[in-house]
């Protein structure tokens, strides 16, 4: 064996020991059914009806807890507590440059596997889609998650139902659920397979820690791709309680479908995580709390009765968590891909 092979060798295996290292346990799971029949129609078409990238970059929340009256006598003043956290560094550019190269990969295997890919022109022609906006990919918005920059692939076209004031796409199906739309879409386009993705990457993670008789908010990085998770996030409603929340579920899957039978689809699968895909070495380990506790007065008593004089405490902790954009590149498709890329093959199985 020459220095050089040698040398070669244990570079790659450097290689293979690096990216290993870089991402946490995998774990995929899966719900499918009918895929035998797949094979049986002899279908080679398919439309990829969704294509989403998600990437936050902020989230901001609060803790509120109302005073009054004391066990054992006395008052204690209203706590309000808040965090917010942002990711510097990241930008548009470096979102949509890893959203397209995922999405060549998806297509690239999708016709390796001698599928063809349906187009927007001919999805359009389907009642499916009657009354629905078509919509041009390649731009990044904030309004579909709150603190989520969203990206769909440049050259991609999609449909919507309608798009409100705020940018929110409002995407149809019943209730909102669009997998409910693809088995009528499939029978319409001669039954092809429709395709979706969805990849969302959360860096915050909420923290529970002991409050006591205050309020707390507890957060810390954790970069990773999410199987199914909630996003809570500040209210920015112009009427709302104090401390108030929202919560938006977020998700991770790569799912076809095909076939009509009744009012659901002849052959299904969603492959998805059934834990998140920690992305390491990317961001530092930082943690970041708030915590108010309203004053307490035990009284003063007068001949009118007793009075209380109560302070109310409002804190806030900010914090600024700077990335690299090469190395959250890296380590966020080394994730997406690895994800994308298991439960592609795992379906084309069926084929």
């Amino acid at each position: 064996m020459t220095n050089r092979f040698f040398a070669a060798i244990m570079l790659s295996m450097m290689v293979v020991s690096v990216w290993a290292q870089s991402l946490g346990e995998f774990k995929p799971t899966d719900t499918s059914y009918g895929l035998n029949k797949i094979a049986k129609s002899k279908t080679n078409r398919i439309y990829i009806a969704g294509f989403d990238v998600n990437f936050q970059v902020y989230n901001e929340k609060q803790d509120y807890r109302q005073g009054g009256a004391m066990m054992g006598g006395g008052m204690r003043g209203d706590a309000l507590a808040e965090v917010s956290v942002g990711l510097e560094g990241l930008d548009e550019k470096t979102v949509q440059e890893i959203t397209d190269k995922l999405y060549k990969d998806y297509i690239a295997k999708l016709e390796a596997k001698g599928l063809n890919i349906i187009t927007a022109d001919e999805a359009a022609k389907t009642d499916s889609y009657d009354g629905f906006m078509r919509i041009k990919g390649g731009a990044v918005t904030m309004a579909e998650i709150p603190g989520v920059m969203s990206c769909s692939p440049t050259g991609y076209e999609f449909f919507v139902k309608d798009v409100n004031k705020d940018g929110k796409s409002k995407k149809g199906g019943f209730l909102g659920n669009q997998a409910m739309m693809y088995p009528k879409l499939s029978k319409e386009l001669g039954d092809a397979i429709v395709g979706t993705v969805d990849l969302t990457v959360l860096f915050i993670s909420e923290q529970d820690g002991f409050k006591g008789n205050g309020a707390k908010v507890k957060v810390k990085t954790s970069l990773r791709l999410i199987g199914r998770e909630a996003v809570t996030m500040t209210s920015d409603a112009k009427i709302k309680m104090k401390g108030q929340n929202t919560i938006t579920m977020v998700v991770s899957d790569v799912s076809f479908y095909h076939g009509k039978a009744g009012a659901g689809a002849t052959s299904v699968y969603q492959g998805t995580l059934s834990r998140p895909l920690a992305i390491l070495g990317v961001l530092d380990d930082e943690k970041v709390t708030s915590y108010a506790r309203g004053g307490t007065s035990a009284g003063t008593a007068t001949i009118y009765g007793t009075f209380y004089s109560v302070r109310n405490d409002k804190t806030k902790n900010a914090k600024i968590v700077n990335v690299d954009p090469v190395k959250y590149s890296e380590g966020v498709y080394a994730a997406a891909n690895k994800f994308m890329t298991y439960h592609t093959d795992e379906f084309l199985k069926s084929l």
